[in-house]
């Protein structure tokens, strides 16, 4: 199981590539509004730990973008203001300092166009994706580096950009980002490299765009009138691998699961608000009780939790967000507050592929992987 952090990120990354790269019918980037991008920013480590400082450095950061404009052939696309998917794939020396490394990114990502021109755009991005740092903690080589404890981690890459186009096919932007390598608490130390950063990006789309198509009523199956059906039922299960080295050493993990079950009724054709169901069996939360000396059964590391959701939807990609509240466990010192961020991948008639973010008061606890089936 120890490679399992590794595969199911690569197996998500995967299909959220071929999510990114392919459309149904008639709709692919290879023949519609194909858009290249390159970004070069500057940047600094944010050392939101004291003994971070020593590494604070300023340096240049690189994105190649590989993007789809939409224009409206799906109703979402003209519902959300023509948003752009793409893949954005980023390299950074991070002041080449020898205990740090360099990093590497692979992070497919969404842009959405906060104005109604074509021409001016303020543009919001996010993509969340892969990525690999070349050095990491270890006791004896490099005990400075408190950053990573693992090669391979999660990618957060977010940026605000003003953007305008110098003709039909060539535009130019300046931008300020945010990007964050975490590994979840798979493997501590853990944490994370923060990056501030602005920059200037030049892109170019490789044929002529397409004109927008104007919002407009839809038959997709996806987008079905609330009328006809309001309630959704999704069921999943995760799996993931977490770390506790203060209580039991560097170099060991265990295992978390994690079954849920939301009940989510519909808003609007995007959006659809809901309550939600946990439960979590979480093997750290056996270690920690026999370190502290506490007796337990197993029926007692079990950890409902009821939440509240709300769910916005792209196509095929969707994302939930759930804040909740766990209503028993034998160890709760992580607290009985949780929040869940979701992403979910349709695959094949409502079996969706997903990858989820449980935090505790907003710090990461882990990163869990699995697959859920969706009603409605």
């Amino acid at each position: 199981m120890k490679n399992f952090f590794k595969n199911s990120i690569l197996i998500l990354f995967f299909l959220l590539i071929i999510n990114t790269l392919s459309a149904q019918k008639n709709d692919t980037v290879f023949v519609k509004n194909l858009q290249i991008e390159f970004r070069a920013s500057y940047g600094f480590t944010i050392c939101h730990h004291p003994e971070m400082k020593v590494f604070q450095a300023h340096f240049p950061i690189y994105e190649l973008n590989i993007k789809q404009v939409t224009f409206g052939r799906k109703s979402w696309q003209s519902k959300s203001n023509y948003p752009s998917v793409g893949l954005s794939f980023l390299y950074t020396g991070v002041g080449e300092q020898p205990e740090i490394g360099r990093a590497f990114a692979l992070i497919p990502h969404m842009t959405f166009n906060c104005l109604k021109s074509p021409k001016n755009q303020i543009n919001f991005s996010l993509g969340i994706g892969l990525g690999y740092l070349t050095e990491i903690y270890d006791r004896k080589t490099n005990p400075k580096n408190t950053f990573i404890g693992s090669h391979f981690n999660a990618a957060i890459n977010i940026s605000a950009e003003y953007s305008r186009m110098i003709t039909n096919r060539f535009g130019m932007s300046a931008f300020v980002g945010f990007t964050h390598f975490s590994n979840g608490s798979s493997r501590t130390p853990n944490n994370g490299l923060n990056i501030a950063h602005a920059g200037l990006a030049a892109k170019y789309f490789i044929n002529e765009p397409k004109q927008r198509i104007p919002k407009q009523l839809t038959d997709n199956q996806q987008f079905k009138t609330w009328e006809k059906k309001n309630i959704s039922l999704l069921f999943a299960f995760t799996y993931s691998r977490k770390d506790i080295d203060e209580y039991l050493g560097y170099g060991m993990s265990w295992s978390a699961y994690n079954l849920e079950i939301n009940a989510m009724k519909r808003l609007t054709e995007m959006s659809k608000l809901g309550i939600g169901f946990d439960l979590v069996y979480d093997c750290t939360d056996k270690e920690v009780l026999r370190h502290k000396g506490i007796a337990f059964d197993d029926i007692e590391i079990l950890k409902p939790g009821i939440n509240a959701a709300y769910e916005l939807s792209f196509g095929n990609t969707s994302f939930i967000f759930n804040f909740g509240y766990h209503i028993a466990g034998k160890d709760l010192c992580e607290g009985r507050v949780y929040q869940k961020l979701n992403m979910t991948q349709n695959i094949y008639k409502g079996i969706f592929a997903t990858i989820a973010l449980t935090t505790h008061y907003g710090w990461a606890d882990y990163i869990g992987f699995g697959i859920g089936y969706r009603i409605n």
